[in-house]
């Protein structure tokens, strides 16, 4: 026989009478509650802002970072990034130890996992046995930091837009010869574009975690907004003229085009000169992306370096 359930009677109102009902009061802790578990899906929620009810930065990510050299560099340069570290079980190495002191001190929560749980955490990648899950604003004020930059922060720079490049390798690559030869920062697009993940971040020996890497909602917007505060933009384009022939003016925007297709006609059109790698005429075709941003980039550092005093 099933046992009959009944509400149990409040004991704060006479009996008879149900307890009223506080509109405002309700929506207000459904707000908050709300407010809450969205900031904690989007990893965005500061470790204990979910009790104390504060706002946590808007835009930001997570991911995973694998093995103890990114894993130490994101505990020493952004200690406050950190949400989470995993370790696999009984995993013996000389500097999980300092890990260990490191995380407690600051706090951040440490569990003991699998290496396949560690596996599916980087998607792959190599962890070493040791994956920490840090909090990233892939859209960190770039047009707010473009508008703010003086004559004096202007002088040399350098940016790197991506127009689609899809391929995780080739933006690895990239960044990494962006890092390499003095470039501020890289720009790719919300959509149609390889984020910036575990992979990524090893294509890159770890550059991705060294210069930033903006994401914004419109590349040709974007260039236009650089235009208007002195930038000039030049595309990489088997059409263009051999970079050798260009005379390359910063502050200055490099946009490299898509795998096969180049850039969009959009972003063509918001370039004020187009500039190819010369090549034999014996060649295979066109170079890689990464290939072609690397030379070009050369390129420009040599042309920026030629003209300092």
């Amino acid at each position: 026989m099933k046992k009959k359930f009944e509400r149990r009677p409040d004991r704060t109102h006479p009996p008879g009478k149900s307890k009223p009902f506080d509109k405002n009061r309700h929506f207000d802790k459904k707000r908050q509650h709300d407010k809450i578990r969205h900031e904690r899906l989007r990893g965005d929620a500061p470790r204990d802002a979910a009790a104390e009810g504060e706002d946590g930065p808007r835009n930001v990510e997570t991911r995973w970072l694998g093995g103890f050299e990114a894993v130490a560099k994101a505990l020493t340069k952004t200690p406050y990034d950190c949400r989470e570290m995993w370790i696999e079980h009984e995993l013996a190495h000389p500097n999980i130890g300092i890990l260990i002191k490191q995380a407690k001190d600051l706090d951040v929560p440490i569990q003991y996992m699998s290496r396949p749980e560690l596996d599916r955490a980087v998607k792959g990648g190599k962890h070493g046995g040791v994956a920490i899950r840090a909090s990233y604003d892939p859209a960190a004020t770039f047009s707010e930091w473009v508008q703010g930059l003086d004559d004096a922060r202007k002088k040399g720079l350098v940016v790197v837009v991506l127009d689609q490049i899809q391929d995780p390798h080739n933006l690895g690559a990239i960044t990494r010869s962006a890092l390499q030869l003095h470039a501020r920062c890289v720009v790719i697009p919300e959509r149609r574009s390889a984020p910036v993940t575990q992979a990524v971040i090893q294509a890159s020996a770890g550059a991705a975690l060294k210069i930033p890497v903006h994401r914004v909602v419109n590349i040709a917007q974007t260039l236009d907004l650089c235009k208007k505060h002195g930038f000039w933009v030049y595309g990489a384009d088997a059409s263009g003229k051999d970079a050798w022939d260009c005379v390359v003016n910063t502050p200055c925007v490099l946009v490299i085009g898509s795998e096969g297709y180049g850039m969009r006609p959009l972003v063509r059109a918001s370039c004020d000169e187009l500039m190819r790698v010369p090549q034999a005429e014996h060649g295979v075709g066109s170079l890689n992306a990464s290939c072609a941003a690397t030379a070009l980039l050369y390129e420009i550092a040599r042309q920026n370096r030629k003209a300092q005093p």
